[in-house]
């Protein structure tokens, strides 16, 4: 008797951990489908014949309606176990022949909200699906559905991540929602999680990853499933996949900060959609835009007592350098209009110069067919040209590779060639210039076009707006060549730096003071000031950081080369961003206390001191 009761309980304990079984994961299953029923009284026959194939313990249509109607009110807010690895490989594996995926996009609306409709509030209808693929960090790469809605009153359709007005229009425009969503929209089938496009900007930054090689080390660990997807869309995450991604995520990023909507063209190649966006932020960024400009720390900002007065004062010092990343620029002296490709020679204004002779200095016509003109010397050179080329056929050029500028010396070495020169391959700008705070935060970027001279530096403290107040001003500056800087300052009787200490940093003090300049050694020696050094051989700001920082700036010269000006301009500032904010996060956790200066005290304080 005993043992027949513990049978019956054994075999209930079976059963019920069976039942158990279907139901948690028909929970699972619905819960992740719920963007397709949400409104339904009775489950659709899709999703009933993909439970019946799917559920462990067979059940019947009847059953399957019969436990949704009892746990639908529930399953919105269920809290209890979900099977999120079986759900995925459910869906892998069966979905796409029930047109289901194991991710359902669908609008956050699901009425018209246009303020001009008259039917706002009205449910949207006419659903479109289409298959697209989902990239994820941890759950690999997922067969997925994208659904959009329209209403027919105001013609608009409402998509995953944007809504678009009268889409049949040639200048109609993608309007993004303000609401986050987890997948960024990056190509026309391809979403990509933004925790992954997050990865991969920091392995862009810290790593220096290209985007082709993201691509590859995803495919062969991240992106690897047990399950096959079944749907006829190839899985492999492209490389041009993560780039629109990485780009697209980040003007998101961008565009959420600053509390504006995103909109970009409806029409036209990936390539160039973004470009007015990208510019429009990198105007904003220019200067004064990194979110961490008026960063301070225990490194960067330091307290002393004046050794005559006793007054406690502070000092807040930063150091400039260049680093000869840069782009290719049109071939038109002093002209700084994109290229409209980075195969070009001539911007869009100048492109009737192609055909120009390709001796520098030269405005005749080539002849057809021909580098240059009729004349016999221009000729000659061509003729030159062409016979090393086909003798040595080697390349003619090298990559430029990116060093500090302040580690470059001018050549006097003097060619025997001919002065005659023929401009085959492109222009370049001449450098980046960053302002790095002595504690390693970069607070500003700008392209310089043509030469890192003490007057580009003194425009880009000023007229590029990365001082543009004189309460912003660091207390010391430290600059390769501010001797010089300090001359052209004199010369001119300017006088906005007079509350700044320029030196040089200490490597280059070294230096100079071996070379005898009497002239640095008398104003700009770091020795001048005493705040500045804490005992003998050693410094209470790093002068040297400029130097230093421009090692990881350099390395992006390779990922950037052929970039458009505008993504040349926005990656680079995002990877600032991006190192800065990693940056901050290690000054947190060794305790340097990083805050904001408050912007209109320094204001104030600069107004009491020159009424």
């Amino acid at each position: 008797m005993s043992s027949l009761k513990l049978a019956d309980i054994a075999a209930a304990m079976a059963a019920a951990q069976s039942q158990s079984s279907n139901i948690t994961l028909f929970v699972s299953i619905m819960k992740r489908l719920w963007n397709a029923v949400v409104e339904d009284a009775n489950l659709p026959d899709n999703i009933v014949s993909f439970l019946v194939q799917v559920l462990p313990t067979p059940a019947t249509v009847n059953e399957i309606q019969s436990l949704w109607q009892e746990l639908r009110i529930h399953i919105p807010t269920w809290q209890g176990p979900l099977l999120q690895n079986e759900v995925d490989n459910c869906l892998r594996q069966f979905g796409h022949g029930h047109s289901l995926g194991a991710e359902m996009l669908y609008p956050p609306y699901r009425t018209c909200i246009q303020p001009e409709c008259s039917q706002m509030n009205i449910k949207l209808k006419k659903p479109y699906s289409a298959q697209c693929r989902v990239y994820t960090l941890r759950r690999g790469i997922l067969p997925a559905y994208e659904t959009s809605l329209a209403c027919h009153r105001c013609n608009t359709r409402y998509h995953y991540a944007y809504f678009v007005v009268r889409a049949s229009e040639a200048d109609t425009q993608r309007e993004f929602y303000a609401e986050y969503q987890p997948y960024v929209h990056a190509q026309e089938s391809s979403f990509v999680q933004d925790r992954l496009c997050e990865y991969f900007g920091s392995l862009m930054c810290l790593s220096h990853t290209s985007s082709s090689d993201l691509a590859r080390s995803y495919n062969l660990d991240l992106g690897r499933m047990d399950t096959t997807n079944q749907q006829t869309l190839l899985s492999e995450l492209a490389q041009s996949t993560v780039v629109e991604a990485f780009f697209l995520h980040a003007v998101l990023r961008r565009s959420r900060r600053y509390g504006q909507t995103l909109c970009l063209p409806h029409r036209g190649d990936w390539e160039h959609r973004l470009d007015n966006a990208l510019d429009f932020y990198n105007q904003l960024m220019a200067g004064t835009g990194q979110p961490q400009y008026c960063h301070a720390c225990h490194d960067c900002l330091k307290f002393f007592c004046h050794p005559d007065t006793q007054r406690l004062l502070y000092m807040r010092g930063g150091t400039t350098d260049g680093v000869t990343n840069g782009h290719p620029r049109c071939l038109v002296d002093k002209c700084q209009m994109w290229l409209k490709s980075m195969n070009d020679h001539f911007c869009p204004a100048h492109l009737h110069l192609q055909s120009v002779c390709l001796i520098r200095g030269c405005d005749v016509q080539a002849e057809k067919g021909r580098l240059t003109c009729s004349q016999k010397t221009h000729r000659d050179k061509e003729e030159e040209y062409s016979k090393q080329s086909l003798g040595n056929n080697v390349p003619r050029t090298s990559r430029r590779k990116p060093s500090s500028l302040s580690t470059q010396k001018a050549s006097n070495h003097k060619s025997g060639t001919s002065k005659l020169k023929l401009q085959l391959t492109r222009n370049w700008t001449h450098n980046e210039q960053l302002f790095v705070l002595s504690c390693g935060v970069i607070i500003s970027r700008s392209t310089f076009f043509y030469s890192e001279g003490v007057a580009s530096v003194k425009v880009n403290f000023t007229t590029l707006v990365t001082f543009p107040w004189p309460w912003v001003l660091p207390t010391h500056i430290f600059y390769d060549n501010v001797c010089h800087l300090l001359q052209h300052l004199n010369a001119n009787e300017n006088s906005y730096f007079k509350s700044v200490r320029l030196a040089v940093d200490v490597f280059h003090a070294r230096h100079h003071k071996e070379d005898s300049d009497t002239f640095c050694n008398t104003n700009n020696n770091p020795a001048l000031f005493p705040e500045l050094r804490i005992t003998k051989g050693k410094w209470s700001l790093n002068s040297s950081i400029a130097e230093q920082t421009n090692v990881w700036f350099g390395a992006f010269q390779a990922m950037t080369r052929e970039m458009s000006v505008p993504r040349y301009n926005f990656f680079l500032d995002e990877m600032i961003l991006i190192r800065n904010e990693w940056f901050v996060g290690e000054q947190e956790r060794k305790g340097k206390q990083p805050f904001m200066l408050d912007f209109e005290a320094l204001k104030a304080e600069w107004n009491h001191e020159h009424p």
